[in-house]
């Protein structure tokens, strides 16, 4: 059974970026592409006169139908531009253009539920010269359930061959590292597995304490045996793939935005929302790789233990 990518597209360059990466990855997977754009219903003239004045705001019955009507085939147009620049390069790609009423960043999300990857662009429309990450982009992300990939970085630059995913052995690491060794085989890419250890009090101490740099080189020592044997069962669905893991010491932001120099992905993890509610947690290290790496970063949810 065909699995399906869905990409939210707005015509702007970041789109086109997410646009062509959603493409690749329908190819890679064989999977159905669901370009969504999404559209706010017009507001009639007399409506936007009486919101003015502070008067009581307009029904839904009171929407001008043929404004909604050209709205939606203004934006289902948009959509069909992104679907013949798909086809343009994978001629036999199935994809199919969606008008959407609604919210950006909610709409996308919600069409994505279901799906096995959304693709977004860093920023839409609403964004600025500078702005690192829209908050299309992170509204999406908190309300997807799905693994959501954010096309940022120089992706016109050399391409490194290699897949970068950051695990937290702490955390539930399975969806992370199946996640990203399916990235690597499907690209035919090299994987490096990276966990740092972000203790700066012990490491602090380490420093003037041999005693304690002892202790550190133990918990070191324990943490890659902890690393090395989720790998090893991760590798066990993907022989083709040679994973190279590590575990360091320092700041995780700083450590895994220097590994996105030379990654063509990162792969990164973020807890769902609980009680039942759709979405991702996103913490500050995701939340740094997302305004700063150097490539595009997987974002994959993770259930709470």
């Amino acid at each position: 059974m065909k699995t399906t990518v869905v990409v939210g597209y707005d015509q702007t360059e970041h789109s086109d970026a997410a646009l062509a990466e959603a493409a690749r990855e329908a190819a890679m997977r064989g999977a159905f592409l669901h370009v969504i754009t999404a559209f706010q219903r017009p507001v009639p003239p007399g409506a936007a006169a009486a919101r003015s004045r502070s008067q009581p705001q307009p029904q839904p019955q009171d929407q001008d139908p043929d404004l909604d009507d050209t709205a939606r085939k203004t934006a289902l147009a948009v959509a069909q531009h992104a679907v013949d620049q798909a086809h343009d390069r994978y001629p036999h790609l199935t994809a199919t253009p969606f008008a959407v009423v609604g919210a950006a960043g909610k709409t996308v999300a919600q069409a994505a539920h279901g799906a096995d990857l959304l693709v977004l662009g860093s920023r839409g429309r609403g964004g600025f010269a500078g702005m690192q990450l829209g908050s299309t982009s992170m509204r999406a992300l908190s309300d997807a359930c799905c693994p959501v990939l954010v096309v940022r970085g120089q992706s016109a630059g050399r391409p490194h061959d290699r897949v970068v995913a950051a695990v937290d052995i702490d955390e539930p690491c399975d969806p992370i590292l199946a996640f990203a060794f399916d990235e690597a085989s499907r690209r035919g890419a090299g994987l490096t597995v990276l966990h740092v250890w972000d203790e700066p009090w012990i490491l602090a101490y380490g420093q003037e304490d041999p005693g304690i740099a002892e202790d550190i080189a133990l918990i070191e020592a324990e943490r890659e045996q902890r690393l090395a044997a989720a790998v090893r069962i991760a590798q066990r669905r993907y022989p083709d793939v040679h994973p190279f893991h590590q575990v360091a010491t320092g700041s995780a932001a700083r450590l895994l935005v220097e590994a996105s120099h030379r990654a063509d992905l990162l792969v990164t993890g973020a807890r769902r929302h609980g009680e039942g509610r759709h979405g991702m947690q996103i913490g500050p290290v995701t939340q740094t790789l997302l305004h700063h790496a150097e490539c595009p970063v997987a974002v994959v949810p993770l259930d709470m233990r």
